[in-house]
């Protein structure tokens, strides 16, 4: 993170929030003056830091600058560069912030910064996650134009996107067809290997009977042929079979995400009453002390909470918090929230569209998300223990729900057109 002096503050709006254990944190803004005369501007250079403690896109904050500043602004995606023009002070960019944070990060009935863009008619309203509420913007704040634009953009791309996960949907309808020819193929050909395998073992072990000069060597490997049937593994082949099994599962070592499975149950069993804030760094301690990737804590998280009974006990609304900052609303972090809730149903499929479900409505799971999962068929996503048939099954039982989620899409869109 990126901050002036290691500043972090907690997120207050026109009110100053004077709590010390406040648990809503920001960096403080600040500025780098470069250029002179007529071509001066003000660079930030922790914007993004800045827009993913509020859960605003940087631009979003960076355009606010301009609208309150009257100045002109420019963002770049690539780089995360946000630049305004002219010399503006740390102070006067922080008393901003503020006036940002109370206009459109607070929520009006809580006064919480847990709130989304819920965006129908050309008209922006606050969902808050915390309390429930809605409540609509001052719309007629510069700012509201931009996030209208914004909002349409991405609107178009999840389109086109959606476009080519049907087509690809297609593309695997017409692979299935043949698929029966490629299990016989494959069939034929394992019988093959193992036939050649034998006629091997067989030479080997009558070349071995023949050879009474065989050296010590050779009677060894005749010896464990004869037993078990090939060669003792070396410490080279299990550091291969490791390696092969730690690709299967989709983490860098399986005996280190059960560790830090195990490491996080043990936290949670001694902590009752810890919180959600807590829990989330328990948990990304664990991933980074196992040398594992960032989406393993997904898996982590999902194995040391739930089971497939958990749906009984409303455990996803209780853990939704802790969820949503693991996955930070991101969509990478949601489809393998998705991907690990595959496994944990795959023997109970009908309990997998009520999980679905209970993180949607706990705000956990994005409904872009679900139907990109809907229509995008077997992924990167998907743990190897999820074959097909099996997924195939759980994309079944999803479908009330997916149609659900596509009719409320489209009505949407209707009314906005």
């Amino acid at each position: 993170m990126v901050t002036r002096g290691g500043a972090i503050i907690n997120i207050a709006g026109t009110t100053p929030v004077d709590d010390p254990e406040y648990r809503y944190k920001m960096p403080a803004v600040f500025g780098k003056i470069e250029g002179r005369g007529n071509g001066i501007k003000t660079v930030l250079p922790n914007i993004a830091d800045v827009g993913f403690a509020l859960h605003r896109e940087p631009a979003e904050v960076n355009k606010f600058f301009g609208c309150e500043l009257g100045a002109q602004t420019k963002f770049t995606e690539e780089n995360t560069k946000a630049v305004v023009n002219g010399a503006h002070t740390d102070g006067a960019l922080q008393s901003l912030m503020h006036k940002y944070i109370e206009e459109f990060v607070l929520c009006p009935n809580c006064r919480l910064p847990e709130t989304g863009y819920k965006i129908k008619n050309e008209i922006i309203y606050h969902r808050c996650a915390a309390c429930g509420s809605k409540s609509m913007l001052d719309m007629n704040h510069k700012l509201t134009t931009f996030i209208l634009a914004q909002n349409k953009k991405s609107k178009k791309k999840d389109k086109g996107s959606k476009k080519v996960g049907k087509r690809e949907k297609e593309k695997n309808a017409g692979n299935e067809k043949g698929s029966d020819e490629e299990k016989k193929a494959e069939k034929k050909e394992k019988k093959q290997k193992k036939e050649k395998k034998q006629k091997k073992e067989k030479k080997k072990e009558k070349k071995a009977k023949e050879g009474n000069g065989s050296n010590e060597e050779e009677e060894k490997n005749y010896l464990q042929v004869a037993v078990f049937g090939k060669k003792e593994k070396t410490l080279e082949d299990e550091a291969d079979d490791a390696s092969s099994i730690a690709s299967e599962t989709g983490v860098d070592d399986v005996a280190a995400l059960n560790l830090a499975i195990e490491g996080t149950k043990e936290w949670i069993k001694g902590n009752a009453n810890g919180s959600a804030e807590e829990l989330a760094e328990v948990v990304t301690n664990q991933q980074m002390a196992s040398a594992l990737k960032s989406q393993d804590k997904v898996q982590i998280i999902v194995k040391s909470l739930f089971t497939p009974q958990s749906i009984k006990n409303k455990e996803v609304e209780k853990h939704a918090e802790v969820i949503m900052k693991i996955t930070n609303h991101k969509s990478m972090m949601e489809r393998h929230l998705i991907g690990a809730m595959e496994a944990l149903c795959i023997d109970k499929p009908k309990n997998f569209v009520v999980f679905l479900k209970q993180f949607y409505d706990s705000d956990a799971l994005n409904e872009k998300t679900i139907l990109e999962w809907a229509d995008e068929g077997r992924s990167q996503y998907t743990l190897d223990e999820v074959n097909e048939g099996k997924r195939a099954l759980l994309r079944g039982e999803a479908e009330p729900l997916v149609v659900w989620l596509q009719d409320d899409s489209e009505s949407e869109d209707s009314d906005e057109d």
